[in-house]
């Protein structure tokens, strides 16, 4: 079993604790650790949006650092929260196996603005420790380790280039693609601004003697050291990752494996599950409110949006047999996304839908794409019946 196999599984919390995970975030955004976290990441290249003001006295990626922390916090404190359960993860990777075809909208998340945790991972990479640790104070030559980061957690706003304000200055943005180079993101741009978190504190499990890098007084630091001591106290369970930009009216094309587009189509996919209302919805939501002390604490950190939790189940009438989603759970490594080849067979695919069929011949009608169930129905221990036309001819056709 290779490094990136073994270690820790993700371990979801409870639904009920997602509103303290949020606070967690925007205490952890208030402070210093987000920002240097923030610049180093910066360094190394992995945000994807870079914010510029220009004639500020300070260094770029101090100044990137800040905006992208205050943003977050801000964006965290206006977010509904949704918990998806492990079955409507898996359904939403069983769905997003073809990317959505409908053009990126403003109106298919849940909610302006969302944070949103899932019970298994909806994706993964691969990472080089030593390489991630390069341009830190943990860097240590001669490492050659590599390591499974699970994203399980995604926040998401409406966005545009003058969402943040400053009282000096103004705020330029900076596309950083991967293999693309930089460019500046123009004025007129609205879209969604969508940020990856991963856990923190899981780590890869391997040998403890293996070093990994140095520790801040220069000796060894080991799997082992980073394995017991766990999650730091006063550290937020989930840590940014990384963010993606999705322009209104832009298309979601095939993606590369473990990128932010490939996570894209499955948070896409879970937004459009949850959307269908009627008899074919996919989805069940159950609302956990937030206990009154916690509403209270809440105000005081300047959280705006409510505090209620919205749990996403798979429909009942929709819901895989026990028995298919335990062995999907054993085939799962819980660093990476689930295999659902058990609990759907067959993927569901996806429908351009007419919202108004009566004018469609005219053009003015609305579209809106719609998943269709993709796997089999009927009783478990039943074999499948596959039903074929059989053309009885029980007399002679008329002589001519």
């Amino acid at each position: 079993m290779s490094n990136e196999e073994q270690g820790h599984r993700w371990e979801p919390p409870a639904p009920s604790q997602l509103p303290e995970i949020r606070a967690e975030l925007i205490d952890h955004y208030g402070g210093e650790p987000a920002l240097v976290t923030m610049r180093e990441a910066l360094r190394a290249g992995r945000s994807n949006i870079v914010p510029e003001v220009p004639g500020l006295d300070a260094s770029p990626d101090a100044v990137a650092a800040q905006i992208l922390v205050r943003s977050e916090r801000r964006r965290l404190a206006d977010a509904r929260l949704y918990y998806a359960t492990a079955d409507m993860t898996a359904l939403a990777l069983a769905a997003a196996q073809t990317p959505p075809h409908e053009p990126v909208s403003l109106s298919r998340p849940p909610s302006e603005a969302g944070l949103m945790l899932f019970a298994e991972p909806i994706g993964g990479y691969v990472e080089d420790v030593g390489a991630a640790l390069a341009s830190t104070m943990a860097a240590r030559s001669g490492v050659d380790v590599k390591v499974t980061t699970p994203i399980v957690g995604v926040s998401w706003s409406v966005w545009t280039p003058d969402a943040v304000q400053l009282d000096r200055g103004t705020v330029e943005w900076l596309w950083n693609r991967q293999g693309e180079g930089v460019g500046r993101i123009p004025r007129t741009y609205r879209g969604l601004w969508v940020t990856f978190y991963s856990p923190r504190g899981l780590f890869s499990g391997l040998a403890p003697d293996t070093v990994i890098g140095t520790m801040r007084d220069g000796t060894v630091m080991t799997a082992g050291m980073v394995e017991s001591g766990g999650r730091e106290a006063g550290t937020p369970l989930l840590g940014w990752d990384n963010e993606i930009l999705l322009a209104e009216g832009g298309a979601l094309g095939p993606a590369q494996p473990d990128t932010t587009d490939l996570w894209t189509h499955v948070l896409y996919s879970a937004w459009q599950l949850i959307a269908v209302e009627g008899r074919s919805r996919w989805a069940e939501v159950e609302e956990i409110p937030r206990p009154r002390a916690g509403a209270k604490r809440d105000a005081r950190q300047g959280i705006t949006a409510p505090g209620t939790v919205r749990v996403v189940h798979v429909h009942s009438a929709r819901r895989p047999p026990r028995q298919r989603v335990a062995e999907d759970a054993a085939a799962s490594s819980g660093r990476r996304e689930p295999q659902w080849s058990c609990r759907w067979p067959v993927s569901p695919h996806r429908r351009d839908h007419c919202m108004n069929p009566a004018r469609h011949a005219e053009g003015d009608c609305q579209h809106e794409e719609r998943l269709i169930p993709g796997y089999v129905k009927g009783p478990e221990d039943k074999p499948l019946r596959v039903r074929e036309t059989v053309h009885l001819w029980d007399r002679q056709p008329d002589e001519q």
